[in-house]
């Protein structure tokens, strides 16, 4: 039997939590969710979860719900198979109140390439088996599921299910907007039962945690986690919509307090809901290596270093050089890391769109965002020229947030062909609203073929505007693979419905 380290994790506090004497679970949740987990009685109502999985290490996640107060023991055990006949370790961590009784456990050692299996134990009670696996150091293959935006209030996670069965897959990349700030009435389908808790905008970490919770209580959201290890990032909606690091267009000080307090609340709880390893300054840009295949750097277009947006594209301070969307740190950081990566394929998790895009004249309403890397042009180029100075090839932007579908041809001269280096696939939303929950269908379609037009977009290979799902990608030595997956949101248990595909061949082989 393997010798195996293992390390629980204690999130990491960056603002003083007020005391309490006899601290209950009451605390820990808005009214309704509580309700809710009093009604269920059960001690895993969440779920497990696993993350960021490198060659010998996994983080495990849950989450108890007790009326036990203070500190309580948690058991975890690892296994070879779903059975537990072959167990592997097993020990004893605690689940605190300050953490929201959440649950995080490093576990060091393991071997490489490796598909374990996990489960925890409370009360007598044991919580449903999680399966994970570990990063390859040899590997001609690896997929992966790539996700964004998943607006509880607009539509079922079918997607969701539909990845949970996705074979083979290394890891889910979440890009962001796992939950949505938003009140019941401001952003979603009137139509369905599926309104945001608690019943207004979330500021406090009672309201960070109960809307967690919420999105946590979906059983199909709980699949996907109990059967395939996350990679993760926030994007703006964890916290306010259009954050940046200093404010948010979605935050009002004169009515819902400290910015800086609201970003350490919604940072922590989300450290504390996601399978992702503590840090001490709650920093999210992280870098994961599968063998000479592939490179994954997940960046922080958020918080770590975002200047406010502009207000329009014409407005003059647009390029100016002193403007970061990643702050320099961060930006050097992805420069010589990309630059110096001795794998085939360096992707890249991103938030928003990086390729440069015109938005035609027909579609005007819709704007060319300033929220994205079109409103951050000095530092893109920035990037752009190191790399191809450097001769840096087969890079792979997989970016959320535009709830559509994209594929761009990564170019160093977006009008030039022979510039190409990699692509940028663009997932499309797991729910929240594209053009189709606005606009009619057709209409919608010639937005899609307008915006493709070689004169408007040269770089630009495909565009889906209308539909929801999720995108899985698939590397080798020779070429990378994406397709974009599609199903209904309105109606519970819609199988995938469509598929769709682009190929990308690498220009460096080993």
């Amino acid at each position: 039997m393997l010798k195996h380290v293992v390390s629980s994790i204690l999130v990491v506090c960056i603002f003083a939590l007020n005391p309490q004497k006899g601290f209950t679970q009451d605390a820990v949740f808005c009214r309704e969710i509580d309700s809710i987990l009093k009604a269920r009685n059960m001690p895993f109502p969440f779920g497990v979860a696993s993350g960021d999985p490198r060659y010998t290490s996994v983080v495990l996640w849950t989450a108890i719900y007790t009326n036990q107060s203070g500190n309580v023991p948690v058991e975890w055990e690892m296994a070879a198979d779903s059975l537990f006949t072959h167990p592997l370790l097993k020990a004893e961590t605690i689940a605190r109140p300050e953490n929201g009784y959440s649950v995080k456990v490093m576990v060091e050692n393991l071997s490489e390439g490796q598909v374990y299996f996990y489960r925890f134990r409370f009360n007598k009670s044991y919580s449903p088996i999680g399966r994970t696996r570990t990063a390859a150091r040899q590997s001609d293959r690896l997929s992966f599921g790539v996700v964004s935006c998943s607006s509880f209030s607009w539509g079922y996670f079918n997607a969701y299910a539909a990845l949970a069965k996705e074979p083979n897959l290394q890891a889910v990349i979440h890009l962001g907007d796992y939950i949505y700030e938003y009140g019941p009435e401001k952003y979603g389908n009137t139509q369905l039962n599926r309104k945001h808790l608690p019943k207004h905008e979330i500021v406090t970490i009672q309201d960070y945690r109960s809307r967690y919770a919420q999105y946590r209580l979906d059983t199909d959201l709980q699949e996907v986690h109990r059967l395939h290890p996350f990679i993760s990032i926030w994007d703006d909606h964890e916290i306010a919509n259009d954050a940046y690091k200093e404010g948010a267009q979605n935050h009002q000080p004169e009515t819902e307090g400290d910015w800086n307090i609201r970003n350490s609340t919604a940072r922590k709880a989300y450290f504390e809901w996601m399978p992702l390893a503590d840090n001490a300054g709650l920093s999210i840009r992280r870098a994961l290596s599968f063998g000479n295949l592939a490179d994954l750097y997940m960046l922080d277009g958020r918080l770590e270093g975002r200047s406010k947006q502009v207000n329009s594209p014409d407005d003059v301070e647009l390029s100016d050089t002193s403007r970061s969307m990643l702050g320099k740190e961060q930006a050097d950081w992805l420069i010589e890391s990309v630059s110096n990566s001795k794998a085939v394929w360096k992707l890249i998790g991103n938030q928003v769109v990086f390729s440069e895009y015109n938005v035609p004249p027909k579609m005007g309403k819709y704007g060319k965002s300033t929220d994205m890397w079109n409103g951050y042009p000095a530092e893109r180029q920035r990037i752009l020229a190191s790399w191809n100075k450097k001769g840096v090839k087969d890079v792979l932007f997989l970016t959320g947030d535009m709830h559509c579908s994209f594929a761009f041809d990564l170019r160093y001269n977006r009008s030039g062909a022979e510039s190409s280096f990699g692509a940028e696939w663009v997932t499309t939303s797991i729910t929240s609203s594209n053009l189709d929950e606005y606009s009619k269908r057709w209409k919608v379609r010639i937005a899609e073929r307008l915006f493709l037009k070689k004169k408007y977009n040269p770089q630009a290979e495909f565009c889906n505007l209308r539909d929801h799902g999720y995108l899985r990608i698939d590397i080798d030595r020779e070429k990378a693979i994406a397709g974009w997956k599609y199903v209904e949101i309105l109606k519970p248990n819609r199988a995938k419905s469509r598929l769709a595909k682009r190929v990308v061949k690498s220009v460096k082989k080993s």
